[in-house]
């Protein structure tokens, strides 16, 4: 958590999904927009399997004044290492994901910022062959990070 705020009092309806920026700069910008892609895929899909929001819609659409808007940074995109996945295992040469969030609300008040960092140790037992690729991981990512707003919405602690 990297500043603590309660959930507004009216549980707002809409989710809006503001700038969220790839900053890793090793990888390249085709890339950056694949993953912020999925990313955002993956917040969204989530919200469609709940009933936390009424609607989530991009920042390009007005915000009404029951609505959240999520913003942040994915500072690291790692690929890792399939070779120490495979030869080492035991979580070396991991794919990981990482990166901080805040939610404000319609009038642009910070409510809450939080950090998200998702892995994949590999296939085969501990760690080993890949069987799951940097754009499903970013997809999960994006799913991980909405199950946290959620959470919070409804009034749960985030750690």
């Amino acid at each position: 958590m990297l500043s603590p705020g309660q959930p507004p009092a009216v549980r707002p309806t809409v989710l809006v999904l503001g700038a969220v920026e790839i900053t890793d700069t090793n990888i390249t910008a085709t890339d950056k927009e694949v993953y912020r892609l999925k990313f955002q895929d993956g917040v969204e899909a989530w919200f469609s399997k709940t009933n936390t929001f009424e609607s989530v819609v991009l920042a390009s659409t007005n915000a009404n004044s029951n609505s959240i808007i999520l913003s942040g940074q994915i500072n690291e995109v790692n690929k890792g290492s399939e070779a120490a996945r495979l030869l080492v295992g035991m979580g070396a040469g991991q794919e990981r994901i990482q990166g901080e969030f805040e939610i404000k609300d319609s009038t642009g008040q910070s409510l809450i910022r939080f950090a998200e960092r998702k892995s994949y140790l590999g296939g085969l037992g501990i760690g080993g062959a890949d069987f799951l690729s940097l754009d499903e991981l970013t997809f999960r990512y994006g799913e991980a990070v909405a199950e946290n707003i959620s959470q919070w919405v409804q009034g749960q602690k985030l750690e």
